[in-house]
């Protein structure tokens, strides 16, 4: 039988990538998603993209970045947004545009997103603002805060989002792979050191693979809890 095998954000971590890959056994029969974020921070970025055009994969806010930055000169780019120009040509930042906000599941009561959705309204009303970047909001308020600058009464968007999907993402980095009813956030800062992670459909399994080096120290994200039992990184 065919699976669905979803993968958290890269940021050029292509080694544990293919180690993750075999971990599962995946095959050509087995449909591969990348919950974006691919570039950016870590070693291998220009592989990492090559690796997701083979399959499918979410726009992420680094690609949304470097294509709102494609025509800025290079003294006016972060180092490490330089470095990833450097590393990718313009059939990459092509593909970048092509890359859809959210694979919907059907089979699987499903969808997979980068960051996240709005609660109280549907996938089609969800602004890409939210799908690429949502952490912690107060609805029915547009606001999004990362969750070490969210004001007295802001927290985390899958606190409150009911469904009927359930949304799998990445953007937000755990100590862990986060799983609720409603939502499973599987991006495990593998280019903090931590781990990259795959969800495995229909069996909801959650494999990982540890990261062989830090390539962003820890220091540069916040702690905060999440859900009891959950730390986050933002």
């Amino acid at each position: 039988m065919s699976r669905t095998i979803v993968i958290g954000d890269l940021h050029g971590c292509y080694d544990e990538a293919l180690e993750l890959l075999a971990r599962v056994g995946a095959t050509a029969t087995d449909r591969i998603i990348f919950t974006g974020d691919l570039v950016d921070r870590g070693p291998r970025r220009r592989e990492c993209v090559e690796l997701a055009m083979r399959h499918e994969c979410i726009l992420g806010n680094h690609e949304e970045k470097h294509l709102q930055q494609r025509r800025r000169r290079d003294a006016d780019l972060l180092p490490d947004h330089l470095e990833t120009r450097q590393a990718l040509g313009p059939e990459h930042l092509d593909y970048f545009a092509t890359l859809p906000h959210f694979i919907r599941l059907p089979e699987h009561q499903a969808v997979v997103v980068h960051a996240g959705v709005l609660p109280g309204r549907t996938l089609e009303e969800q602004e890409p603002y939210h799908l690429l970047h949502v952490q912690c909001v107060r609805p029915p308020e547009r606001k999004s805060y990362w969750p070490s600058k969210a004001p007295e009464g802001y927290r985390f968007w899958t606190h409150d989002w009911k469904g009927p999907e359930r949304v799998i993402f990445g953007h937000t980095v755990f100590d862990r792979p986060l799983v609720t009813e409603h939502a499973v956030g599987i991006d495990t800062g593998c280019v903090y050191g931590h781990s990259l992670t795959a969800l495995v459909l229909p069996t909801w399994e959650l494999v990982s693979v540890p990261a062989r080096k830090a390539w962003r120290a820890g220091k540069d994200v916040a702690l905060l809890p999440v859900h009891p039992g959950v730390n986050v990184f933002s």
